[in-house]
């Protein structure tokens, strides 16, 4: 092979490796993988109304300034809250309103919180600082500064309190006070209360005042607005108590 042939060899040959360095030097690394982005899981609306019928009968309607409602539980987060709940049964409204709350999509509970007021068409009014609906119950389970007052003036005041809507039922537990329209007054452990029969029964550390009479007892009953009660356990009554003076 001659001096030229073998240069030329030579060229071809540097050719080709300057093409296999720069091929390496340039082949990109491997693409990043693609980032999945996934679908939004709440949807925010302003100013919305939520309502369940049944046989061509509106039960209740929710409504408030602002839903927001997740995809997945279907549950609603809710801000001032307003909902009317109706007993087509027996002609009766109630009104709920609330800073906030959540409606639980799966069971149709319901837990609100913040300036709490509870009203019905009777007259009747709870406040509380939160308050949790149980739809399968019928159930209203109050907490926090509760004050309970019914359409003839009487006033409830506990540290908890189950309200059965369709037994017009109160128990109410913990530092339970009641206070009658004619003034007499009732403190107990717990009180179960049958508001349309009028009839209440306590335990529990049991006082009772009225007039000039003070009673004491681990058990009470009453009906007719304290008209008529009883005592049992450890029962005591004191008359010609002087006006003024308390338990």
């Amino acid at each position: 092979m001659s001096t030229r042939e073998k240069l030329l060899a030579a060229t071809v040959v540097i050719f080709f490796v300057c093409v296999i360095v720069w091929a390496v030097q340039t082949t990109p690394s491997e693409p990043p993988p693609i980032q999945k982005v996934d679908p939004p899981t709440v949807v925010e609306y302003e100013g919305n109304t939520i309502v369940e019928e049944k046989d061509g009968l509106i039960i209740w309607e929710l409504t408030c300034d602002k839903m927001t409602i997740d995809s997945v539980t279907q549950n609603v987060i809710l801000d001032k809250v307003i909902w009317k709940f109706h007993q087509h049964d027996k002609e009766k409204d109630w009104e709920l309103n609330a800073a906030k709350g959540i409606f639980y999509k799966k069971d149709e509970n319901m837990h609100v919180e913040g300036d709490v007021t509870l009203t019905n068409s009777d007259g009747a009014k709870l406040v509380s600082d939160n308050l949790d609906w149980f739809a399968l119950q019928k159930l209203l389970v109050a907490e926090g500064n509760i004050v309970v007052t019914t359409n003839d003036g009487k006033k409830i005041s506990s540290d908890k309190i189950n309200w059965f809507s369709e037994e017009e039922k109160i128990m109410a537990t913990g530092n339970v006070n009641v206070t009658n329209n004619d003034g007499a007054k009732l403190l107990s452990d717990e009180l179960n209360w049958l508001i349309a029969e009028e009839k209440i029964t306590a335990t529990g550390n049991v006082k009772i005042s009225k007039d000039d009479m003070r009673a004491f007892g681990d058990f009470a009953y009453a009906d007719n607005n304290f008209k008529h009660f009883g005592l049992m356990g450890n029962a005591k009554i004191l008359k010609g108590v002087k006006e003024g003076e308390t338990f």
